[in-house]
């Protein structure tokens, strides 16, 4: 689940309006040098966006909202940039924030990647779960309601789904539903928890509501507009092929194929989905052969 970084520049506008330099003209600065490495970060150019969150660290006073921001942008640099990543001056710049900006609005998300980095470890290694867990839940019992706390749950959940047991699955399920039904305006939070919920059904194999969840992710799926490489080709296919061979709901099935057929043309999948209309209604056709031969 790659939920921080959908959440990312939404983040960073709310923090941008709420900071207050010291002056207008340092105000205006530090906003525009901010925006300007954040946009830098989304489009993989890591030096500019190192450049000017370093910029903004030097102009603005040591524990100050701008300077939290700065630091916490430096060290999600440093962190998750590839090639040339560096962790460890990532969790330093982290640590700063929480040391000398603890009320920070930057300061939660801070926590989260000290977290993720736990988490997150080398290929072939074994994340540390107490301690992964433990840090998750420090942010929900730290930072009741707060976006931050919110994402530390969902990972919570998708340790315990990972284990693909059906006591702790059920008991996330139930979690999970909870979640959704007390934040159901969070489309951005919604949507991964509806996937999550699609997850813990397939370890409990109930396809229906395995379904329908998987229906809500795609409805609750958080896109940008300006993106041209966001398509939605996969989910017709996911959707469809469970329709049909999980659940048997051949007229949704006909849907999904047919939505993919038409609004992706030149897809891989669309050969498959024409074989799939064809099949459905060569089983229809012969399953009402026989029923009147009866």
């Amino acid at each position: 689940m790659q939920i921080a970084g959908a959440l990312l520049a939404g983040v960073v506008a709310t923090l941008l309006v709420s900071c207050a330099p010291k002056t207008e003209q340092a105000q205006g600065d530090a906003a525009s040098l901010v925006r300007n490495a954040w946009m830098a970060y989304r489009l993989g150019e890591y030096q500019n966006a190192i450049q000017d969150f370093t910029t903004v660290r030097s102009m603005t006073e040591k524990g100050s909202d701008e300077w939290a921001m700065a630091t916490y942008g430096l060290g999600i640099t440093w962190d998750l940039r590839r090639p040339g990543e560096n962790p460890r001056l990532a969790t330093q710049l982290y640590h700063e924030v929480l040391n000398a900006a603890a009320d920070a609005p930057i300061a939660p998300w801070a926590e989260l990647a000290l977290a993720r980095q736990l988490h997150l470890v080398p290929v072939g290694q074994e994340p540390d779960y107490d301690a992964v867990n433990a840090a998750y839940q420090k942010i929900v019992d730290t930072y009741p309601d707060h976006l931050a706390a919110k994402e530390a749950f969902l990972y919570l959940e998708s340790i315990q789904l990972a284990k693909l047991e059906p006591v702790s699955s059920k008991a996330s399920a139930e979690r999970l539903l909870n979640f959704i039904r007390q934040d159901p305006g969070k489309a951005e939070f919604v949507g991964p928890a509806y996937s999550l919920l699609s997850v813990a059904y397939v370890t409990l194999d109930d396809q229906e509501n395995r379904l329908h969840v998987e229906q809500e992710a795609f409805e609750h799926t958080e896109t940008d507009p300006t993106d041209p490489s966001v398509e939605f080709a996969w989910a017709y296919w996911n959707l469809a092929t469970i329709a049909e061979f999980e659940v048997g709901d051949f007229d949704l099935a006909r849907s999904y194929y047919t939505a993919l057929i038409k609004e992706y043309p030149n897809d891989i999948r669309v050969h498959g989905s024409k074989q799939a209309l064809k099949r459905m209604d060569a089983l229809e056709a012969r399953l009402l052969a026989e029923e009147e031969e009866r």
